[in-house]
């Protein structure tokens, strides 16, 4: 009896050994701000060292650094498909057709980082109702036809989510997720992506330090347990907008 207890515990503890070092997921964090002094900064900060600290890899892709141009145009490719009429999805098509050779090399690296990921990580201001520019090109340029979407997509089983910060309160933009619903199931679901759940902190830079400080101990939460953050889930008042007012489409399978 004293050997079968011996043996358990061991079992116990090497599992638990295993678990410690099991491998975590790796994760690129799409990152667009101006300013490193901005809470958004901070936000992403804080999650870069959780997650390291936890380990996970992570790569980054911080569009203002990178000085990404704001346009899907000819100069995303070293080759045209067709010189005489340019059409964004035939030359994409056409590059990774070719293994990914005839884009351009800023593309290439995040392509390959995008390839390379577990989980994708916005994190951004809202501007406008909506992501900022810089990063609406980084998705329209990179998750290209034939890589993202289309024939030969490749992001399936991937899981994508969005952390960001607004200007205004909760109360003000009580349907802001609603809002961010487009972004979420086109561009992460219908490209075989897990959509999760998002984080916003609101009115970042008219609430209080302590507030600030929350926020940021919620990022760091999510971080500490990314592989379990929940998908994407719509509250009942949300399903209702959307099946009434967006779509015909019925969403209450998301219930």
């Amino acid at each position: 009896m004293g050997i079968m207890k011996i043996f358990l515990f061991a079992s116990f503890f090497v599992l638990n050994i295993i678990c410690c070092f099991a491998a975590k997921s790796k994760v690129l964090i799409v990152f667009a701000h101006q300013e490193p002094q901005s809470f958004v900064f901070a936000m992403r900060n804080t999650v870069f060292q959780t997650l390291v600290m936890n380990g996970h890899e992570v790569k980054t892709s911080n569009l203002h650094q990178l000085k990404m141009i704001l346009s899907l145009d000819r100069t995303d490719f070293t080759e045209p498909f067709d010189p005489e009429y340019f059409r964004p999805q035939n030359e994409q098509k056409a590059a990774n057709a070719k293994n990914r050779t005839t884009f351009s090399k800023e593309l290439r690296l995040e392509h390959d980082k995008v390839e390379w990921a577990d989980i994708i990580l916005f994190v951004f201001p809202y501007y406008v109702m909506y992501i900022p520019g810089i990063m609406k090109s980084w998705m329209e340029r990179v998750f290209s036809f034939g890589f993202a979407y289309g024939e030969g997509r490749s992001l399936k089983g991937k899981k994508a989510m969005i952390m960001y910060a607004t200007g205004a309160d909760k109360n003000y933009l009580k349907d802001i997720e609603i809002q961010f619903w487009d972004t979420i199931n086109a561009q992460f679901t219908f490209m075989g992506m897990t959509a999760l759940q998002p984080f916003c902190a609101y009115k970042a830079a008219g609430v209080t330090y302590e507030q600030r400080k929350e926020y940021l101990r919620q990022a760091e939460l999510i971080a500490v347990d990314i592989d379990k953050r929940p998908p994407f889930k719509p509250s009942e008042q949300q399903l209702i907008y959307l099946n009434s007012t967006i779509t015909s489409v019925s969403y209450t399978h998301l219930r």
